[in-house]
C-alpha cells in the first residue's frame, strides 16, 4: 500500500479518485495520521471530490488525537460541499470530546443526532457514558446508561466494562463487583478486561491481599469462570509486585 502511494505522489502512476479514497480510509483505519493527510491532500490537489465515507474518515483520525482545529476544517468543507454530517461523523466528534475537557459536549452532540432525527446507536451511548466515567461523573454515566436502555439499546461488555474499571480506579470495589453481578444477570458475558480492572485496581491501592480473595472467590460470582482465567489473573497480581 505504502509504494503504491509513492508511485501516485511520484508520477509513476496517474492519479485515480477510488485509489485515493482507499488509501485515506485504509490508513485511517491503520491510524497512521502521516499517511492519511498527504492522501486526502493530493485528492484534493487534484481536484476529486471526497465522499462522505472519506471526509468521516478526516474526522476520525483528527478526532482520534483532539485536533479540533483540523476536525473543524473537515467539518467546514463538509458543511460548503454540501454534505450532511452521518452518525459516524457524530461519532467521531463525540469520542474526540469525550477524550478532551469539554467532554460534556458528548451528550450535547447526542442529543443534536437525535434532535436531527438520526438514531444514536450504542457507540454513541458508550462514548458518552466513557466521557462521563473517566471523570468521575458516575451519576450522569448512570443516567446515559438508562437513557441507553430506554431508547432501546441493550449495553454490551464495553458498556459495562466502562462502569467496572471506573468504579475499580477509584477504589470503589463494592460497586465494580456490583456491576459485573448486574451484566451476567442481564446475559452479557465478562471478559479479561473485566476482570483485570478489579485485579490492577486492588493492585494499583496496594490491596495484595484483597486481589488473592477476590481472584478466590471469582467462581461463586462467576461459576463458569475457567481454571486458565483464574490462573492468569494470580499471575497478572505476581507480574505488578515483581
Amino acid at each position: 500500500m505504502h509504494a503504491l502511494a509513492e508511485d501516485i505522489y511520484t508520477g509513476v502512476i496517474a492519479p485515480d479518485a477510488v485509489l485515493l479514497k482507499t488509501l485515506v480510509l485504509v490508513y485511517s483505519k491503520r491510524d497512521l495520521l502521516m499517511k492519511t493527510e498527504p492522501a486526502f491532500l493530493e485528492l484534493k490537489k487534484n481536484r476529486y471530490s471526497p465522499d462522505i465515507k472519506t471526509l468521516n474518515a478526516m474526522v476520525s483520525i483528527y478526532g482520534r488525537r483532539q485536533m479540533v482545529s483540523k476536525t473543524n476544517e473537515i467539518l467546514n468543507f463538509m458543511n460548503e460541499s454540501g454534505f450532511t454530517p452521518s452518525l459516524t461523523t457524530y461519532n467521531s466528534l463525540m469520542y474526540m470530546h469525550s477524550r478532551s475537557e469539554n467532554f460534556e459536549t458528548a451528550e450535547d452532540l447526542l442529543w443534536e443526532i437525535i434532535a436531527k432525527g438520526m438514531k444514536p446507536d450504542i457507540i454513541s451511548y458508550n462514548t458518552v457514558i466513557y466521557a462521563y466515567c473517566r471523570n468521575g461523573r458516575m451519576q450522569e454515566a448512570s443516567r446515559m446508561f438508562t437513557e441507553m436502555k430506554n431508547s432501546g439499546i441493550v449495553p454490551d461488555v464495553i458498556t459495562y466494562n466502562t462502569f467496572v474499571a471506573c468504579y475499580a480506579a477509584d477504589s470503589l470495589f463494592e460497586e465494580a463487583i456490583n456491576v459485573v453481578q448486574y451484566m451476567m444477570k442481564n446475559d452479557c458475558k465478562p471478559n479479561q478486561n473485566t476482570y483485570n480492572s478489579i485485579v490492577d485496581g486492588y493492585c494499583k491501592y496496594n490491596h495484595r491481599d484483597e486481589a488473592t480473595m477476590f481472584i478466590k472467590d471469582l467462581r461463586s460470582l462467576n461459576p463458569h469462570i475457567s481454571d486458565q482465567e483464574e490462573s492468569r489473573l494470580s499471575e497478572r497480581i505476581i507480574k505488578k509486585w515483581s
